[in-house]
This record gives structure tokens, C-alpha cells and sequence, in this order.
């Protein structure tokens, strides 16, 4: 848990490798090889389950999937839903967003605290984007991949 001014958030560093990981359609082995020689599929899942991760590591993983490493450091879903949350469609087509939520207990509404959180805002749907496009790339290439290997074993059946 991290303390702030106004409130305290609850960042499981470990879950956020695991969300941004998943994002990009990877699997632990693939991240572990993405990481180095000294990485494996169970190392990655120690990572996963710990709620603060050092530093060092949270660079590396951060590295590895090509995000900043604040995402990892500072994601939580609340307040992510939070800020949404304070947006209300009014029905002409503006957006207002001086509607306070009863469940929003985040600083959002605070006028200094949802500009840092804005930019992380940003920052985050900057990286999903980034990691979508990155899901396709890798969906491509494995399709073609798929291909080459397809296109092998049918040369190969045919000698044997």
C-alpha cells in the first residue's frame, strides 16, 4: 500500500506486470526470454504475486514490455474507474465533469490531484494503444510464422 495526501492507494506492482503481460498477449516463458538468460517462467510468477517488486526489476519488466516503468509502479483500476467516473454525458453531446461519484474516493476530484492522475491517465491509455498495436504486430508475425512452419512440414511430409 502507498500512502498519499488525501487518500491511499492500494498498487499491487505484481498484478500490474501480470495485466500488462497479459495485454500483450504474452505468457510468463515469453516474458522470461524477453528478460535474459537468468529469467524463467517460475521467477516471472514470483514477480507476479508480489505486491511491491524492487525497483530494479520493475525497470527491467518495464524495459521488457516497453512501458514506462511508472505504469507498473503506479496503476490501480480504481483509479483509473474513478476518474471516468467523474464524467457525465449530459445528453447534448458536452461531457460535464463537476458531477462528483459517492463512490469515488480518490483525489480525482481534487483540482491539484487529478492533474498528476491525468497525466497518468494519459500516460496509460498512451501504453494500452501502444501495447494493441504491439499485439497485433506479434499476432501478425506469429501468423506468418505459423505460416513458414505449415509450409515446412508439407515439404518435409512430402520427402519422407
Amino acid at each position: 500500500m502507498r500512502n498519499t495526501k488525501n487518500n491511499e492507494l492500494r498498487v499491487h506492482q505484481g498484478k500490474n506486470v501480470k495485466r500488462f503481460r497479459e495485454m500483450l498477449g504474452l505468457r510468463q516463458e515469453g516474458l522470461a526470454e524477453i528478460m535474459g538468460s537468468e529469467w524463467n517462467q517460475k521467477r516471472v510468477s514470483l514477480v507476479e504475486a508480489k505486491e511491491i517488486v524492487e525497483q530494479q526489476i520493475l525497470e527491467l519488466v518495464a524495459t521488457a514490455l516497453k512501458i514506462p516503468v511508472e505504469v507498473l509502479e503506479n496503476f490501480t483500476e480504481e483509479a483509473a474507474i474513478n476518474y471516468f467516473n467523474t464524467f457525465v454525458n449530459n445528453g447534448s453531446g458536452s461531457v460535464n465533469s463537476n458531477v462528483s461519484n459517492d463512490n469515488a474516493s480518490s483525489t480525482v476530484n481534487n483540482t491539484n490531484a487529478s492533474v498528476g492522475k491525468f497525466n497518468l491517465l494519459d500516460q496509460f491509455i498512451e501504453t494500452t494503444n501502444m501495447l494493441k498495436a504491439l499485439y497485433e504486430e506479434n499476432k501478425g508475425l506469429y501468423m506468418a510464422l505459423l505460416a513458414v512452419e505449415r509450409e515446412k512440414n508439407e515439404i518435409l511430409s512430402t520427402r519422407v
